[in-house]
């Protein structure tokens, strides 16, 4: 398992509460592991459909054809193959683009305001991911559990629900997408970006520290844009 340094504090406050807000808990109490939707480690079930998604102030709309991809060259002990905290060392194709995706911390936001909603998993995407990065930062939050259950919570986590952000709609090609996630902890300021509907916003948002630092995973999404 790998260790955060100093450095990387922000990155791992960032991640730990997204952690907390976005289904540990849920999967610490739970009987059942959630569904990876994968079709072999890595890689995703390969199906169609739509989700919406923000872009230079406009709402557009995500066309998946193809399952995700997630690099096995980083750990991951999800039933997905999938990741936060560390970054791909191997792209599914030369060109990809970043894919930014908001996560509610610390409040609810109703299924039908988010792209992907918490307890759905969406078309191309992967259900469960592993959180184990962050462990040291979670352990105090969870004192009444071993080691051993707290790590276990941890390597396959409910992904998180979201929003999608987009910095260039790619001239409506199908191509993959670089996830990185970005926290948000006031519904104040999560329902300022989303009435702005850019991705240059959060950004700037981003910078100022109103929000999270965007966080690197191993998870890549394919689907055209328009």
């Amino acid at each position: 398992m790998k260790k955060v340094g100093r450095t990387n504090l922000r990155l791992l406050a960032a991640a730990t509460a997204m952690a907390v807000a976005g289904g540990v808990g849920a999967v610490v109490s739970a009987s059942a592991d959630p569904p990876s939707n994968a079709m072999s480690m890595g890689h995703g079930v390969d199906e169609f459909g739509m989700t919406k998604a923000f872009y230079d102030g406009k709402a557009l709309s995500f066309t998946y054809s193809k399952g995700y991809f997630c690099d096995t060259s980083v750990s991951s002990a999800a039933t997905s193959g999938c990741e936060v905290g560390a970054k791909a060392n191997n792209k599914p194709a030369k060109r990809v683009e970043p894919l930014f995706i908001t996560v509610p911390l610390g409040f609810t936001v109703k299924k039908s305001k988010m792209d992907c909603p918490d307890g759905l998993v969406c078309v191309d995407h992967p259900g469960t991911i592993d959180l184990t990065r962050i462990e040291p930062a979670l352990k105090p939050l969870y004192p009444k559990l071993t080691d051993a259950q707290l790590t276990a919570a941890l390597q396959n986590a409910a992904t998180p629900g979201h929003q999608h952000f987009i910095t260039t709609r790619a001239h409506g090609k199908r191509i993959w997408w670089d996830v990185k996630v970005v926290g948000v902890t006031k519904k104040s300021e999560y329902n300022k970006i989303t009435a702005h509907r850019s991705a240059a916003f959060l950004k700037k948002e981003i910078k100022a520290g109103r929000t999270t630092a965007a966080i690197p995973t191993n998870l890549f999404l394919f689907f055209s844009v328009k």
